[in-house]
């Protein structure tokens, strides 16, 4: 992510950044939950395979030795399609992860439900969890029924993701537009809500009638498919059916408004000054998380795109520079008068 000029200087900042990777780790596969536009019953079927624990810790194990003999960083991409499907498998495998001292960060997708029980968040904290993704969906409990989606519960949305962040565990909230009962103003309803909670990474997208899947038939035989094969002609944010409630161009118009407040200078600079509270890292973290979570629906392709783009953020950007000399300065002040105080005795 950075020019190979800086590589040398970033290697001096501290021991461990020779290099960063992100694994993709698979420890489970299958989902019961059979949501109406999810593939993922369809390919992988209703019933979860797991790998043993031991597998798992043996190779975070690995991967961490790896990382040491490199001087770099990892983190860890647990790709299951729901981390904590089996809560009491899930809260065995972190325990054992801890015990081995097998933590490395680590992001996963976890369904909001799961995430009402305090012990598998203080689990997944300490082992070092660091980012959840969340399919929220929608805040309409209509839409989420009317998928099959029903044991979402927008109500508990601020609850768990606060229970989140007082451990130091950030989401990543997904939420899907153009669902049956949305209607025109749906990104703002949504992104109200979005302000109310602890920063994060919000992501907006359409619902989409992949192949096989419950969706996809129900709007076939309802004929409102506009794009039967729209998977051989990938476009991205574009809708391959006619919404209920609003027009498709509308429906794409709130896909925009969600992502360009969202990931507006000021909503970032408000992002990171919302964990004013936290340690450096932690803003410095929801920064380039932003920066980078930004680019899925502004492409920042070449230097000039991620030049303008810095430009933008450049007054949050200094702001962290400058905190971070300050306390570097305020942490050397203290251990000066100290040598002074030590020399006079």
């Amino acid at each position: 992510m950075l020019p190979g000029i800086l590589h040398p200087l970033l290697k001096r900042v501290g021991a461990g950044w020779g290099t960063f990777r992100i694994i993709p780790v698979e420890s489970g596969r299958g989902c019961p939950y059979g949501c109406e536009f999810c593939t993922v019953t369809g390919f992988f079927g209703d019933s979860i395979r797991f790998r043993t624990n031991e597998s798992v810790v043996n190779e975070l194990l690995l991967l961490k030795a790896r990382a040491r003999e490199e001087s770099g960083q990892i983190a860890v991409f647990f790709i299951d399609d729901n981390f904590a499907i089996n809560v009491k498998r899930t809260k065995s495998l972190l325990r054992d992860i801890i015990a081995a001292n097998a933590q490395v960060h680590w992001v996963a997708q976890i369904s909001a439900n799961l995430l009402r029980d305090e012990e598998l968040v203080d689990l997944i904290a300490a082992s070092g969890g660091k980012w959840i993704f969340i399919g929220m969906e929608s805040i309409d409990p209509t839409n989420l029924a009317d998928v099959k989606k029903g044991f979402n519960k927008p109500g508990e949305y601020a609850v768990v993701l606060g229970r989140l962040a007082q451990r130091n565990v950030y989401a990543i909230t997904s939420f899907i537009f153009g669902m049956d009962n949305d209607e025109p103003g749906v990104a703002e309803r949504t992104l109200k809500e979005i302000r109310s909670w602890p920063p994060g990474l919000p992501i907006f997208g359409l619902i989409t009638p992949l192949p096989a899947t419950p969706l996809y038939k129900r709007l076939e035989a309802a004929g409102r498919l506009t794009r039967p094969k729209h998977w051989q002609e990938f476009i991205p944010f574009a809708m391959a059916h006619v919404p209920l409630k609003m027009s498709i161009e509308e429906a794409h118009n709130e896909v925009r408004i969600g992502w360009a407040n969202s990931y507006s200078p000021q909503a970032i600079e408000k992002a990171v000054e919302s964990l004013n509270n936290k340690p450096l890292g932690y803003r410095i973290n929801i920064l380039i998380a932003r920066l980078c979570f930004r680019g899925i629906y502004f492409p920042q392709m070449g230097r000039f795109a991620w030049v303008k783009t810095i430009l933008e953020n450049r007054r949050t950007i200094l702001k962290l520079i400058r905190q971070g000399f300050g306390g570097r300065l305020h942490a050397a002040v203290p251990s000066v008068a100290t040598q002074i105080t030590e020399q006079r005795r």
